[in-house]
């Protein structure tokens, strides 16, 4: 179809380059025959393009082979049809087997959820209760930590405490031993006085009494006038006639008797009872027992003072 495209153009051609080429003496007539040649040849171009296209002729084999091919083709697509049917049966299956066994899985899997709800419920019981004890458990060791803490501020009075007690026990031996107490802070001047000088010990008090005695004994006797009559004559009927038990004056000079009974009181440790009676003295007899008067005072008022601090402390 083409060619005859082709063949007409340049026919066509060949025309229109022939008339300008060699034009004719008469140009009406010879343009009005170019003008219907051309129109000729648009008919005829007209009626090329309107025919169909012509068919090549096949040979008869090759048609035998193109149907034969066509034949496997469709025995092939048969095949294919046959086997996605089987592909189509197999995975409906396999789908069917995966859907039961989704809902079987499901369905252990919700059992196996249950359990496992159920068992975190009952751990959370457990956890709350254990919670609990455990508040409870806190809320025991804060109480005893603050009583602790509030302990450790009376801890440090406690300790204070007993080392002013062990300190003052120290004093206190020092005292019977005849040594200086050494500073006590918060001392009493009883006390205070024998921190660096050597206190009276009862020792050296049982001597100073022996010899403060005997001047006591030989010192005058003190006016009796304002004693009855009666008594006066009963203590000079005693001046005049000295009864001793042991070393102890019974019947005689009364300051005598007086000092037996402190002496008594003196050697059984009775510091108290002996100052007592010696202050019933008067007189001469009670002046020179004023040294001795003096230091046994001075070592009861420090044992006093000393267990004083003891029980306040």
């Amino acid at each position: 179809m083409p060619w005859l495209y082709s063949l007409g153009f340049l026919v066509l051609a060949g025309g229109i380059y022939a008339a300008w080429e060699y034009p004719r003496q008469t140009v009406a007539p010879d343009l009005a025959a170019v003008q219907q040649r051309l129109a000729d040849f648009d008919a005829r171009l007209t009626r090329l393009e309107q025919r169909p296209a012509p068919v090549a002729s096949v040979p008869q084999a090759d048609l035998g082979k193109l149907a034969s091919r066509i034949d496997a083709l469709d025995a092939k697509i048969a095949d294919q049809a046959k086997i996605t049917d089987q592909l189509q049966t197999k995975v409906g299956d396999q789908l069917k087997n995966a859907d039961q066994a989704a809902s079987a899985g499901q369905t252990e899997l919700s059992s196996r959820v249950n359990a496992v709800s159920g068992k975190i419920d009952s751990l959370s019981g457990h956890i709350e209760t254990g919670l609990d004890a455990i508040r409870q458990q806190t809320d025991h060791l804060a109480a005893r930590v603050a009583a602790l803490e509030k302990a450790s501020g009376g801890a440090d009075t406690v300790s204070n405490q007993l080392n002013r007690l062990a300190r003052i026990q120290e004093a206190t031996l020092a005292l019977a031993a005849g040594r200086p107490l050494g500073d006590i802070p918060g001392a009493p001047p009883a006390v205070a006085r024998f921190a660096h000088t050597a206190p009276p010990t009862m020792i050296q008090l049982r001597e100073l009494f022996t010899q403060s005695e005997h001047a006591a004994i030989a010192a005058k006797q003190p006016d009796d006038t304002s004693v009855p009559l009666v008594d006066r004559i009963w203590q000079q009927a005693q001046g005049l006639v000295t009864v001793h038990r042991g070393e102890n004056v019974v019947v005689g000079n009364p300051a005598a008797v007086t000092l037996g009974h402190a002496r008594d009181a003196l050697d059984a440790g009775d510091l108290k009872g002996a100052i007592s009676t010696v202050e019933e003295l008067k007189g001469q007899p009670r002046d020179a027992m004023a040294g001795w008067l003096k230091e046994a005072r001075s070592l009861a008022d420090a044992r006093a003072a000393l267990a004083n601090m003891a029980g306040q402390s």
